[in-house]
């Protein structure tokens, strides 16, 4: 896999981790979000009377949102790190089927977010490096069909 899909993976790993630890900060700890000062003048009466249940709302929000950063980010990232570490990454050739930007759908229902789809069109064969659980890949052959 190149380089640039590989850091391109640690960014993600990071930028992840740290918005699950964030929220859970925000979600657990007993921090005032919602508070008064932060309305407009004729709303501070109302929001004094419902500030708790403001701040309530507000972490089960962070709460949840904590939950689905954790499982469609940082935990695909923690399963797919052995593989990034050893360099050993699955592989996989089949048909384009459909492109679309950075991504691409094969034959054997693989979906993959590739970084470069430039020289690849549908139809054609390649060979194509992924990491199995977050699905970042690289196109390493291209089988030109005629």
């Amino acid at each position: 896999m190149s380089a640039d899909r590989v850091s391109l993976y640690w960014i993600y790993f990071i930028i992840m981790s740290f918005s699950a630890v964030v929220c859970a900060i925000l979600a657990f700890y007993k921090i005032k979000i919602a508070k008064r000062e932060f309305f407009y003048p004729r709303q501070q009466k109302w929001a004094k009377k419902h500030e708790e249940r403001l701040n309530l709302l507000s972490k089960r929000f962070f709460l949840i949102l904590c939950i689905v950063f954790f499982m469609f980010g940082t935990l695909p990232s923690c399963l797919d790190l052995p593989y990034v570490l050893r360099g050993n990454y699955k592989e996989v050739c089949s048909v384009v089927i459909k492109k679309s930007g950075t991504s691409i759908n094969l034959e054997d229902g693989g979906y993959y977010r590739v970084g470069n789809t430039k020289g690849c069109k549908i139809g054609d064969e390649v060979k194509v490096e992924y990491l199995p659980f977050t699905r970042y890949a690289t196109i390493t052959n291209i089988f030109h069909s005629k």
